[in-house]
């Protein structure tokens, strides 16, 4: 299923969901390496843990609904989950209702994944399953979809940490393709499309970013985005089900990507969003919970817009290389 390194003038196709890739190297002005580290932050002065005027920072409790859930350390909140203000859906209409909170990641004002602590990122891990553990037993949701988006350039209103959750009353059509695809492979091979990706990229090697007992994270063989890097956890694994091994794993993770693209192009925008299973359908034999980390390094131009095909300049390998966090 993969390929190697020679990817000039190559074509290639996401295997999870047939997005079509095509490598074209030489369009790459310029080495990876000269890529324009240290990027301001477009919002360049968060430098203070409490800012009076933000709504999700400790003590402006006034400022929002009250919390649907805290995880409490010392007598005070470290990260909370409220409802969103702003909802993109709700319970007013039939024909797509569900729930939307948006779960605040740290009390500080100051943090985001590039100087976020590994038990920082614990305690965001362990209110993520809380919050999606309790909205996908809701009545009449079929799918919790959790995301994030980092700075303006990703789609970030406020620039406290926070991400979104949202149940929905319907499984979006990016799940739906991608269930289909890997139903489809199911039925072709009779094995597990995600179990193949984590045994052929443990022997190719290459493109892992980090080899662990209950995920692998990668640079994908063909994505939309060179620098995505994609986890993707063993067969069976629910994100409400996540235990606290699961959660140790994944703030160590966590913590060496954001380290490692840190030193890649400093602090930069980002998307981040669970691929999990939908409600009230047997997956767990042909599809596994994956994450994408998005960077919002690249934008799309007409070609892409046009055709949705997608250009990389760069060799996954390449990316990993420098990605790879040292175990």
């Amino acid at each position: 299923m993969l390929g190697g390194a020679d990817l000039k003038k190559e074509l290639r196709v996401d295997p999870t969901n047939n997005d079509i890739i095509i490598f074209a190297r030489e369009r790459a002005s310029r080495p990876l390496d000269n890529v324009k580290k240290n990027m301001p932050m477009e919002e360049d002065d968060i430098i203070k843990e409490y800012e009076e005027n933000c709504p999700f920072c400790r003590g402006n409790e006034h400022q929002t609904d009250d919390a649907t859930e805290e995880i409490v350390v010392d007598g005070q909140w470290v990260a909370k989950s409220i409802k969103n203000k702003y909802p993109i859906v709700d319970m007013s209409s039939d024909e797509v209702f569900g729930v939307h909170e948006v779960i605040i990641e740290s009390y500080r004002h100051n943090a985001n994944f590039f100087n976020m602590s590994e038990e920082e990122f614990k305690i965001m891990f362990e209110l993520y399953v809380n919050r999606y553990k309790y909205l996908i037993g809701q009545r009449g949701i079929e799918y919790v979809n959790l995301f994030k988006n980092f700075l303006r350039k990703s789609g970030a209103s406020l620039m406290h940490p926070h991400a979104q959750i949202t149940a929905l009353s319907i499984i979006p059509p990016e799940i739906h393709k991608e269930l289909l695809v890997a139903h489809d492979y199911y039925g072709w091979e009779n094995t597990n499309l995600y179990e193949d990706i984590i045994k052929d990229e443990k022997e190719y090697k290459e493109r892992l970013v980090y080899s662990g007992t209950r995920f692998i994270a990668i640079i994908p063989s063909a994505s939309k985005n060179p620098t995505e890097v994609r986890i993707i956890f063993n067969k069976g694994v629910k994100f409400e089900n996540l235990d606290s091994l699961d959660i140790d794993e994944l703030s160590y993770a966590f913590k060496g990507i954001f380290a490692n693209y840190k030193k890649m192009f400093g602090i930069m925008p980002f998307n981040i969003w669970v691929h999990a299973h939908p409600n009230g359908i047997e997956t767990k034999e042909y599809f596994n919970l994956h994450i994408h980390i998005f960077p919002r390094k690249f934008n799309y131009g007409g070609f892409e817009l046009s055709t949705n095909m997608y250009v990389s300049s760069y060799p996954p390998e390449e990316i990993a290389k420098q990605m790879r966090i040292e175990e």
